[in-house]
């Protein structure tokens, strides 16, 4: 078996995911791995899934844009081995973490956590942001990958810093 990313995005509507596992399943492709977030009516997924060695990326990739036509998905097929080596090594030794940070929305504070992370090494396993139009408050929910080197009491000062003039506040536990 041969893993392969497959990465989609279309206008959400009902039937796609089962459109999709069912070309999977044509092809005697197994899941691995996946993810699908809706934001305003948009969908996003990424599967990781492994398929028998003997199908090409071409014909994996064309059944697949075949039983997505209907929906207008917009696809792409993956090979992790090609493109991740870098990162594979680069996050073996983190640590799991879960931050939650809310506050008054201002435009830049995402950017500028963003930049806190990226200086840090911290990688963005994962995120959810909500907007409150009625409070004009946010709330994000993210996935982190600390390096051992990052000091989790640390880190939490410094996001409390960032996020002080929108009254942030911050939560920072080990990912269970």
């Amino acid at each position: 078996m041969r893993e392969w990313i497959i990465i989609m995005t279309a206008a959400n509507r009902a039937g796609i995911l089962a459109a999709v596992t069912r070309a999977i399943h044509d092809l005697r492709g197994d899941l691995r791995e996946s993810s699908q977030t809706v934001v305003r009516g948009f969908f996003t997924m990424i599967f990781s899934a492994d398929f028998p060695e003997e199908l090409s990326h071409d014909l994996i990739r064309d059944h697949l844009q075949d039983v997505c036509r209907p929906f207008a998905i917009d696809l792409s097929v993956r090979d992790p081995e090609a493109q991740l080596p870098v990162y594979t090594a680069a996050v073996q030794d983190t640590r799991a973490f879960r931050l939650r940070v809310g506050g008054r929305n201002q435009p830049g504070f995402l950017q500028l956590l963003s930049q806190l992370m990226a200086r840090l090494d911290i990688d963005i396993t994962g995120m959810h942001a909500v907007r409150t139009a009625e409070s004009g408050d946010f709330e994000m929910i993210l996935k982190l990958a600390l390096p051992a080197t990052v000091s989790p009491d640390d880190l939490l000062q410094e996001i409390e810093a960032v996020g002080k003039d929108i009254g942030a506040t911050a939560d920072l536990r080990p990912a269970s």
